[in-house]
């Protein structure tokens, strides 16, 4: 497995932008684990935020969520979504805040397909009963490649990686990543997951998510679990956008069968679900 140690930590931290967590999603955390919590007192704490109130509010009233009629205001947006689907708008909307510049890809994108991957991993959470919370699972998803939108801004030719990892199925993305700027994604990802506070298991996850080795080497049931919930999501979520597999995938899908319980048929059962809902939203 992959292991850091802090001198090579606090030499990407110096060679990267990595944003601590932002102050308004531990309080909002504070108050949903309260066994009272406060949906007033969220939302009042949301709009604080003018220009982040104002992107939720956006959000919400696009097409993806095809509401009747529009919100208005955080407060009607938290008793229509619910306080758990309300935090995970206001995580991924303040990780773009953090996340944003003149990039060599589409940011936009990639956000959008790292929320696919996020609901993807919570459908999964939800049908194999992990051992995981759902909401961790969807921050595993959100998070497990924020390193590549922390590349793509550092790097002007981090593009041509990305291309290259497409063409040179043999290597690994990581691999790649490191020969030609001595740090790779999943590291810098993993950094950043620490320092917005995500469980440590989540974080062991998403260092070591490019690990085709990690099933046969950890012996943590949650990580386990947590990793293949994660590998699953990400090769439905590349069947649905591009019809076709990672190479990646080939070298580890039996064991992330065997993690979960299930057969080739289980899966192309629940890709082909996922493919027909992302179709019709």
């Amino acid at each position: 497995m992959i292991n850091l140690d802090e001198q090579r930590l606090v030499s990407l931290e110096r060679g990267f932008h990595i944003p601590p967590k932002p102050e308004l999603l531990s309080q909002i955390a504070d108050e949903m684990q309260k066994s009272d919590a406060n949906l007033d007192k969220i939302a009042q704490l949301i709009s604080r935020d003018i220009s982040l109130s104002a992107l939720l509010l956006k959000t919400i009233n696009s097409p993806v969520f095809g509401l009747q009629r529009t919100i208005s205001d955080i407060r009607q947006a938290a008793m229509f979504l619910g306080l758990d689907q309300l935090n995970r708008l206001v995580t991924l909307a303040l990780l773009k805040q953090n996340f944003k510049g003149n990039a060599c890809i589409s940011l936009e994108r990639f956000w959008d397909e790292s929320v696919e991957v996020a609901n993807a991993c919570v459908q999964l959470g939800n049908s194999y009963k992990s051992l995981m919370p759902v909401d961790e699972l969807y921050s595993l998803g959100l998070f497990h490649n924020v390193g590549i939108a922390a590349m793509a801004l550092k790097f002007k030719d981090y593009v041509e990686v990305l291309k290259q990892a497409n063409l040179a199925k043999e290597y690994a993305i990581t691999d790649l990543e490191q020969a030609r700027y001595q740090c790779d994604h999943a590291v810098i990802g993993y950094f950043i997951s620490v320092s917005w506070h995500l469980p440590k298991p989540l974080c062991h996850v998403i260092l070591n998510h490019h690990n085709t080795h990690f099933l046969e080497q950890n012996n943590d049931e949650q990580q386990r679990m947590a990793y293949a919930i994660l590998k699953c999501a990400e090769s439905a979520v590349d069947y649905a956008r591009h019809q076709q597999y990672s190479s990646e995938w080939f070298k580890i899908k039996e064991q992330c069968f065997a993690e979960l319980g299930i057969v080739d048929q289980d899966f192309a059962d629940m890709v082909e679900d996922y493919v027909d809902n992302a179709m019709a939203s």
